[in-house]
């Protein structure tokens, strides 16, 4: 998927109809997209398996616009805590490195030829 294809999608679930907020979004999905490139084992591209990941904590980043370096915020008995945006994902990641890993270690069968 596409940076533009992503923007496109978080512009659909904020209901966002105009550009306006284009160039943040577009930087946030970068932050986004290079922190799970380092947690995926500094990749160049994250898989498109994966995109929706960066989906779904540019969204929660464009939500807590505001309240950046805090971990959690009270106001009137209401109280919000704030994790690290790809803890949650942790287990996909790891599920998705697994496979990645045991790819890498499955050999290829050998074959024997016979000449009749």
């Amino acid at each position: 998927m596409s940076d533009q294809d992503i923007l496109e999608e978080i512009k659909r679930t904020l209901e966002i109809e105009d550009a306006d907020l284009d160039s943040q979004l577009t930087d946030f999905i970068k932050r986004t997209t290079q922190q799970l490139n380092v947690r995926l084992g500094f990749l160049e591209a994250v898989p498109g398996v994966l995109s929706y990941i960066v989906v779904e904590c540019t969204i929660k980043r464009f939500n807590r616009k505001g309240n950046e370096g805090m971990n959690s915020y009270g106001q009137e008995g209401e109280t919000i805590n704030y994790g690290k945006l790809l803890d949650e994902f942790q287990d996909d990641i790891d599920a998705w490195k697994a496979k990645e890993e045991a790819e890498k270690n499955v050999s290829p069968r050998k074959g024997v030829a016979r000449f009749i």
